[in-house]
């Protein structure tokens, strides 16, 4: 007997065995193939025969009914994403990359965009590329802000309230488009006016911080000059009301020295009439200097 006919021979008789073996373990193998597991930073997404059944979850084993009844995707929906545009750098060659304010200046920009998946199911379904539609979001909105609003505050007071603002409008956005995303937070990485202006705009600046400082100063001096005119008014006020209580007393003395000389001369006209004229007589020689000369 040859290799081939034993060979064949030692086949046929374990071929019953093959098959009970196959029959067993083949659907075990399909049953087993519908475990899988979930990563701690990510959700998985259920599809049954392609439709969304659960886009939540949560980390750990899990079960799902094999192919091709069921798929599971997995989405890494917790870890914090990060979109960097910076308009000079990404700018085509026709447009400039600086961008125009409200008042027609010129500013350079770059900022970052954080973040996360919130919902994986829209995430995988909504869009082909969902990040490069964020960051068109994210460039027109920017570009419409800062042509709506003026140089100086963009530059000063105004960071935080563009940074804010330009949060809830991608959110706004990413929301209506279905994207699954969740804005957290908008971070500016460069606004500053464009290097070919940057001179120019530096000495606007500083003219600017002169001027303010030269107001400062001229309202010092104001406040103080009006301190020192309201200290004279209320010296002057004092000194006048002082001045008319001292008038007040003497009138009411020489009204009541009228009339008590009054009574007295209803009482005795004579008698006061002589009295009165030696006072007055008295009061003129008391101011006369008398020589007397004897002969």
């Amino acid at each position: 007997m040859t290799l081939h006919e034993d060979i064949r021979h030692i086949f046929h008789q374990i071929r019953p065995l093959l098959i009970t073996c196959l029959a067993v373990l083949l659907p075990a193998l399909y049953v087993l193939s519908g475990f899988y597991s979930v990563g701690t930073e990510e959700r998985g997404v259920i599809l049954r025969f392609g439709k969304l059944v659960d886009d939540q979850v949560l980390p750990g084993m899990h079960y799902h009914w094999p192919w091709p009844v069921e798929s599971v995707r997995t989405v890494p929906a917790t870890t914090l994403r990060t979109l960097e545009l910076d308009f000079s750098a990404s700018a085509p060659a026709q447009l400039q990359p600086e961008l125009t304010t409200g008042d027609e200046d010129l500013v350079d920009m770059a900022l970052l965009v954080q973040y996360t998946i919130g919902s994986p199911g829209r995430y995988l379904d909504s869009a082909e590329a969902p990040e490069a539609l964020l960051e068109q979001l994210t460039r027109a909105h920017t570009i419409a802000y800062i042509g709506a609003h003026a140089i100086d505050p963009l530059l000063t007071v105004g960071r935080t309230r563009l940074q804010n603002q330009l949060t809830l409008d991608l959110q706004r956005s990413v929301e209506s488009l279905a994207l699954g995303l969740r804005v957290t937070s908008v971070q500016l990485r460069r606004l500053e006016p464009p290097p070919s202006i940057k001179a120019a705009f530096d000495d606007v600046a500083r003219a600017r911080s002169e001027k303010q400082k030269l107001i400062q100063e001229s309202a010092g001096e104001r406040n103080t000059q009006l301190a020192r005119a309201r200290s004279d008014i209320s010296a002057l006020r004092a000194n006048a009301q002082a001045q008319a209580t001292e008038n007040l007393e003497r009138a009411r003395g020489y009204q009541e020295r009228f009339i008590a000389n009054w009574q007295a001369h209803q009482e005795a006209p004579a008698l006061s009439r002589q009295r009165l004229y030696l006072e007055h007589l008295e009061g003129l020689l008391g101011e006369m200097q008398i020589t007397v000369l004897t002969p």
